[in-house]
């Protein structure tokens, strides 16, 4: 091989990685043929985008990001530190391992001598750049240097990932990272960056691989084997995963190999409510602050549900205006950063807006009482139980008016919502006392849903009107008429 053609595949990141060295199945050392889906892995990360992948099994995600980061290192001029992070050490050891081994297949003319070389760190004694493993569990974690490159690989199944990729992004100061990961659950750490980046709160060059994009994931079928000619996947690609389904079952085969995000993230052990509930719904794509669903009919009334929150950043205030007539959801509002009291006026501008709905807000927690007392100043018909009290949400209330959220949307009478919600109901879950609950650390909080479970009890107090809306400039036509006819009866002569 010709120096030529030796600088021309260093240059090349797709040309050097497809030279490396691996282990294949039967643990034969082969070079490393890369799949479609990896040569699109090694070209988002060549862009230098941070990348978030979810992938199902066996793809090779973490071997191409592996690679990339091994050429990263082999390449660079300076001290630069590339460095694999996992929830366990043994993982990132792992992908360390892999990356020595593409060292060691180099070919003798690109071998370089290494300065440190264990089972954590790989230098080279030229520029010193660095290969390291690291731990989420190490006391230190990565506050000690700062890295070029962070690889992160099954995020999903991180314990306290929010911190993780925190101090991770601080060891990066700039540089460039990765996370790779199957589902493991609705809402686990993964899930949740993908919701950020779906809210466009967040940056990320996103990838999912369906599984039937991997021409391995298909299997001749047997003479007696019936394909659903509907399904849209060829006779191997069904047979395949009906033999992969009758190994792990249906639940496990989504997760693991899905079709879709929402395939991955599909069915959860302690689901509040199951997915195919909500699959009849209208999901309406709003913004994170909601939006307005339908407009004003001046024929029906309107009940409005208030979850009160601090506005510092944390738990959202919400609102949900129902309508009398139909029981759908009209309006949506829900913000991180109001304080109570400017909450307050939104929520009074909505029931004006809707035809002086009837509100109802929980009077316990810290802020509920200032928006209640806001809205009284403000004139707001509030909702009252039979003894002139105000609403208090507290252990006998919330599972029953939570019930009653899941029994409308059960019963089909729930047609419409938006897609923040809809994540935050297949957010909550069930403890083991049978409660529903919305766990704590997402991107959902479960406010929207708490407001649409108050609309719904506060529209039990609203009453649909009998007699049509007629606008204020026909009753006033009508009345002038009247008082017109009756003047004339004095001038009538019988």
């Amino acid at each position: 091989m010709n120096t030529a053609l030796i600088s021309e595949i260093i240059k090349d990141p797709i040309l050097f990685c497809s030279r490396l060295t691996i282990v294949d199945k039967r643990g034969r050392p082969t070079k490393l043929k890369l799949r479609s889906e990896q040569i699109q892995i090694i070209q988002a990360l060549i862009a230098g985008d941070d990348t978030l992948i979810l992938k199902p099994r066996q793809i090779g995600s973490t071997t191409a990001v592996a690679a990339y980061f091994f050429w990263k290192w082999y390449t660079a001029a300076s001290p630069e530190t590339y460095v694999s992070l996992s929830h366990k050490l043994a993982s990132a050891k792992h992908i360390l391992a892999i990356q020595q081994r593409f060292f060691e297949g180099l070919p003798k003319v690109l071998k370089r001598a290494l300065r440190v070389s264990n089972t954590t760190t790989l230098t080279l004694a030229d520029t010193g750049a660095t290969l390291m493993a690291a731990s989420a569990e190490g006391k230190g974690g990565l506050r000690s240097f700062t890295a070029t490159g962070l690889h992160i690989s099954e995020f999903a199944f991180t314990p306290h990932a929010d911190e993780l990729k925190a101090t991770a992004i601080s060891a990066l100061n700039g540089g460039q990272l990765c996370i790779e990961s199957t589902a493991n659950f609705f809402g686990d750490p993964l899930h949740k960056e993908i919701e950020l980046w779906e809210a466009e709160l967040v940056e990320w060059n996103f990838l999912f691989f369906p599984w039937t994009d991997h021409i391995e994931y298909s299997t001749d079928p047997t003479d007696d084997f019936e394909c659903d000619p509907d399904m849209g996947l060829s006779p191997g690609q069904q047979f395949w995963a009906a033999r992969m389904i009758g190994k792990l079952g249906e639940s496990s085969f989504r997760r693991e190999y899905p079709l879709s995000v929402d395939d991955a993230y599909a069915q959860t052990s302690g689901a509040w409510i199951e997915s195919d509930s909500l699959k009849d719904i209208q999901v309406v794509k709003l913004e994170a602050e909601g939006g307005q669903l339908s407009n004003v009919d001046h024929n029906d009334r309107y009940a409005i549900g208030v979850d009160a929150g601090a506005g510092t950043g944390g738990d959202y205030s919400a609102l949900v205006v129902v309508s009398a007539s139909t029981g759908q959801p009209v309006d949506i509002r829900r913000s991180n950063r109001m304080s109570p009291t400017e909450w307050a006026e939104v929520v009074a501008d909505a029931s004006a807006k809707w035809k002086d709905a009837k509100v109802l807000v929980e009077s316990n927690g810290t802020w509920g009482g200032v928006i209640i007392t806001e809205l009284k100043h403000s004139g707001v018909p509030l909702w009252k139980d039979t003894e002139g009290r105000d609403w208090m949400t507290n252990a006998q209330s919330k599972p029953m008016m939570l019930e009653c959220v899941k029994d409308t949307i059960s019963r089909g009478a729930l047609s419409i919502l938006d897609s923040w919600t809809i994540g935050e109901l297949r957010s909550f879950k069930v403890d083991d006392r049978g409660n529903p609950f919305c766990p704590r650390g997402g991107v959902h909080h479960g406010d929207t849903v708490i407001a649409l479970a108050l609309a719904l009890q506060c529209l039990k107090k609203v009453d649909v009107p009998d007699r049509p809306y007629l606008p204020a400039w026909i009753i006033n036509k009508r009345r002038q008429e009247a008082l017109a006819r009756g003047a004339q009866k004095q001038f009538r002569r019988y």
